[in-house]
């Protein structure tokens, strides 16, 4: 940890660092790599001319970061294929690429925020080699910098892997152990069966999914079945989510409000919370293992999970006179999903069973409790024009919780528009989600310029609002616009 008076050195240095690793990437960069984001599929790689083989890995349907907004976590249910690949010799060439970068500037509106202003910065670089077609081996790192200004004052830059594995492909079937991003489900942004990946609470929601996830240790295998897919993976070393600082306004315990995510004042009063000690312990051993089967018949596809995890999102246990500790219990989930293509539009629809959610009762005890939770959504383009819009409706319900502090129902409608425009060079978006059953609002309108290709430049705006029991009403005082440079290479 950095202490705040060093926070201007770190960002001059991470800004340096961007830039210099940056520039000279893109004009040594000898191929074109589209990768359809690690959790389901092949890559795409385009050899640029007159370089040697081509490589081209294909599925029914291929999930690409495309510049209309598509999200790359949108699953397939393609078969897995063989690789093609006519000159041995140069599939064995390293290929290093910058996965990601992105600086962005925060201002908080309002003067009730315990932060001033923030800045974020980002770089994602990875190395693959494929010595033969069968094998394949990637080493990815990224390292972060926070700092934010403010009454509650804080720097870091941390350093983490990313999707760094061995794997082995055979006839109609894939081995892939190390650290991996695997993402399962149906509804954008908030996929029910996610049951396997490590979320990233670092910036809370300010991020979209595909960066709202971190690589964690597993091993999977992946084969054909049934005119369909099995995806199999054991988390043999369980990773706890990525959470802030303490001192960050994202964190969700603030003991300067006493206030916890999730729980309203009134119950448990904030000067128990002010005084308390937070533990963040992490559980040892595996994290659990989990199973998806996806296939496509005739009337659309569909997705089958069942799951023994830990849970990735902390809970926050009362454990003695004022402590709290993070506890991650493990859960069996079973989840059915679908979409379909019907009236010019997909359908979408996910339900989960899930059998140990963790709850504090009125006296302070604890225990888990079981839940469903459903979505049902649909995206369209109005017109088939470049206009997309998705609308979903979701919900959460505990089981006989009993008397708790917990919320024991919510419903929300979320979703998010996007039009592209002035030949696709801009790009104007708005994220929202409104709660139905407690007033709870998060709306993110965002501009972006795309003519600079591939960089891309935005502003955007985070309004937080709702009851005390609600992400926007936790939030409420943190409402921020932000201006920001992202690209890959």
């Amino acid at each position: 940890m950095h202490q705040p008076g060093h926070r201007f050195l770190i960002t001059s240095v991470f800004t340096a660092l961007l830039i210099g690793l940056c520039l000279p990437a893109v004009s040594a960069a000898e191929d074109i790599v589209i990768e359809s984001d690690e959790p389901y599929g092949e890559e795409f790689v385009i050899e640029s001319e007159g370089e040697g083989a081509e490589e081209i890995l294909f599925q029914d349907d291929l999930s690409i970061e495309t510049e209309d907004g598509e999200s790359p976590f949108v699953e397939d249910s393609g078969l897995i294929t063989d690789s093609v690949v006519e000159d041995d010799e140069e599939s064995t060439a390293w290929r290093f690429s910058i996965d990601d970068v992105r600086l962005e500037y925060g201002h908080q509106l309002n003067d009730s925020s315990r932060a001033d202003r923030d800045v974020y910065g980002m770089l994602g670089l990875s190395v693959n080699w494929q010595p033969q077609p069968q094998w394949e081996l990637q080493l990815s790192g990224r390292v972060d910098g926070y700092e934010q200004d403010g009454s509650d004052e804080w720097s870091d830059l941390h350093l983490d892997y990313g999707d760094s594995f061995v794997r082995y492909r055979g006839e109609n079937m894939r081995v892939t152990a190390g650290t991996q991003t695997v993402v399962w489900g149906r509804m954008d942004e908030i996929p029910l069966s996610d049951r396997v990946s490590t979320h990233d609470l670092s910036r809370f929601m300010l991020d979209r999914l595909e960066d709202r996830r971190r690589a964690n240790p597993m091993l999977r295998f992946e084969t054909n079945l049934a005119e369909g897919k099995l995806d199999l993976v054991w988390l043999f070393d369980f990773r706890a989510p990525e959470l802030p600082d303490p001192d960050s306004i994202w964190y969700p315990i603030d003991q300067f409000g006493g206030r916890i995510l999730g729980v309203d004042r009134k119950d448990i009063p904030p000067a128990l919370v002010r005084a308390a000690t937070v533990v963040e312990d992490e559980p040892d051993g595996d994290g659990g293992f989990g199973l998806r089967y996806t296939s496509s018949p005739f009337f659309g596809d569909i997705g089958f999970t069942v799951a023994h995890t830990r849970r990735s999102m902390p809970y926050y246990r009362f454990v003695a006179p004022n402590t709290f500790k993070t506890v991650y219990p493990r859960s069996w989930a079973f989840g059915a999903d679908t979409a379909v293509d019907a009236m010019g539009a997909t359908w979408r629809a996910e339900v989960v069973y899930s059998s140990d959610n963790p709850v504090t009762h009125r006296d302070f005890s604890y225990s888990t409790t079981e839940a469903i939770e459903w979505g049902v959504g649909i995206e369209m383009h109005p017109g088939d024009g470049d206009t997309r819009i998705n609308l979903q409706l979701v919900g959460s319900n505990l089981i006989d919780p009993g008397a708790i502090f917990d919320r024991t129902e919510a419903y929300s409608l979320n979703g998010e528009i996007e039009i592209p425009f002035d030949r696709e060079r801009w790009r104007f978006s708005v994220n929202f989600l409104g709660g139905l059953d407690e007033k709870e609002l998060y709306l993110n309108p965002e501009i972006a310029y795309l003519g600079w290709e591939p960089n891309e430049i935005y502003l955007a705006l985070h309004y937080f609002d709702g009851d005390e029991q609600t992400l926007g009403g936790f939030h409420e005082d943190h409402s921020t616009i932000n201006l920001g440079w992202r690209a890959q290479f």
